[in-house]
């Protein structure tokens, strides 16, 4: 590949703990070995309308995603579909507890649309106890890693080291593919 650093769009919500900023370094570090460079529109960027537009065309120049899913939004007791019934003709219509749960950004949801609609490998990334809706169900066609604790670095650590390693390099191998195939050195 000529050491040229394969471009990708890093899908998260603006870090607001220093675990979380622990993390994301880890990870654009750990990424940046593997020749992967990554790019993020910035919080100060965005505009209801505008933003769409630009994101769009960011992530069509890119070979790939990672949506790194951190809780945004804590829900303490909480409940989803209140007063919901089971119908078999609507999928999980019946009412739902999510006490203790985190939600990710809604641009996390957006973002990885828009890498889906463009054909691009996506790796997600997912917190412990984050509620999985949208993108960040479980898909075939999109790798995924679950259930990160940002309790301690220490911990963060050994989930690079034991379970997200070992992933990246799986999904690398699916960007390499989408860049060879562009760049035309089919391998």
């Amino acid at each position: 590949m000529q050491n040229k650093m394969i471009r990708v769009f890093l899908s998260r919500p603006n870090p607001f703990t220093n675990e979380q900023q622990y993390f994301l370094d880890k990870l654009k570090t750990t990424l940046e070995e593997q020749g992967i460079e990554t790019i993020t529109l910035q919080a100060e960027d965005y505009s209801p309308y505008e933003s769409l537009s630009v994101l769009n065309e960011m992530i069509k120049r890119c070979y790939g995603m990672v949506i790194l899913a951190f809780g945004h939004t804590y829900i303490e007791s909480g409940t989803i579909k209140k007063g919901g019934i089971k119908k078999d003709i609507f999928f999980e219509s019946e009412e739902q507890k999510i006490d203790g749960k985190w939600i990710t950004s809604s641009f996390c949801q957006i973002e990885g649309a828009m890498a889906v609609s463009n054909s691009i490998p996506i790796l997600i990334i997912k917190q412990q106890n984050l509620t999985i809706d949208g993108i960040l169900k479980d898909d075939e066609n999109i790798i995924s890693v679950s259930n990160f604790s940002l309790d301690s670095k220490d911990e963060i650590d050994c989930f690079f080291e034991t379970i997200l390693k070992k992933q990246l390099l799986y999904w690398k191998k699916e960007i390499e593919k989408v860049f060879n195939k562009i760049e035309g050195k089919i391998i």
